[in-house]
């Protein structure tokens, strides 16, 4: 029996690597990636696209949720559905929707100015020059944001000061909405969807897929009820998927980067 969980991980990952295109490629990128030392550039090629990386681990990390899990999956009456992405990072969702339907109006919004040099390279310099890149963040209202920049996909506005700490330029969600027609709506935005969602609650009509990536920030009040009920007002039907638990919250504490639980939100309309 001990040896059980070891031969049917072992089973497990020789048939995904044998059925699946992805999770093999993704299994070479780690073989190549996983001992490169943290926030140093590196560079891969995979699906035909030159990629520069900032941080080998994120990278790999986000490309098995992206292009293994298929977190971002979904299906459009419209060959070229209206994509707006908060917290574009790398690119790597960008590329996943081009992949998924290659006519698509995508707007991407990421306000690191060191990771959206990195952005650019990886849309524009791979051929994507329809894709409006903005190196924004989005906010409530038109604002100057202090931003701690982590040098990877961990990025996050601040309200003191803090190592790393960068001012961005920040647009009003609102007015970006009430101007744009989108019909997808990606948030990644570490901790500010706790602000910057409650303000989109009287412009999401237009909206078929919402996809949220909900993180609870410690010793700050949770907001999730709030988004969960703008969107069930709206319509939506919501599927929940945890990627950051305690297995003992009453006992043991997560905390992991100033989070103590990370939710993925899927929002869609039965009708989409």
């Amino acid at each position: 029996m001990l040896i059980k969980p070891f031969y049917f991980e072992a089973v497990r990952h020789l048939y995904r690597f044998v059925k699946n295109p992805e999770y093999r490629k993704w299994c070479i990128l780690d073989a190549k990636l996983r001992n490169k030392k943290r926030f140093k550039t590196c560079k891969a090629r995979v699906n035909g696209w030159d990629l520069t990386i900032p941080d080998s681990a994120s990278f790999l990390y986000s490309y098995s949720e992206i292009f293994v899990d298929n977190i971002y999956k979904f299906e459009s009456s419209v060959a070229n559905p209206k994509i707006l992405d908060l917290g574009a990072n790398i690119g790597l969702s960008i590329l996943f929707f081009k992949g998924l339907y290659p006519n698509s109006e995508i707007t991407g919004f990421e306000p690191d100015p060191n990771i959206f040099e990195y952005l650019k390279k990886n849309i524009h310099g791979n051929g994507f020059e329809d894709v409006k890149l903005i190196n924004k963040a989005v906010w409530k209202k038109d604002a100057v944001l202090n931003f701690h920049a982590d040098g990877a996909d961990g990025g996050y506005v601040v309200d003191s000061k803090s190592e790393n700490l960068v001012e961005v330029e920040a647009v009003d969600v609102r007015n970006l909405l009430r101007e744009n027609k989108f019909d997808y709506l990606k948030m990644d935005i570490e901790g500010a969807e706790d602000e910057v969602f409650p303000a989109c609650k009287d412009y999401l009509s237009n909206f078929k897929h919402i996809f949220i990536e909900y993180h609870s920030v410690v010793g700050k009040k949770q907001n999730l009820p709030e988004i969960l009920d703008i969107l069930i007002a709206e319509g939506f039907r919501v599927h929940i998927q945890s990627i950051m638990y305690s297995r003992s919250p009453f006992i043991i504490k997560s905390n992991v980067s100033g989070f103590d639980n990370q939710l993925n939100i899927f929002a869609w309309k039965d009708n989409a």
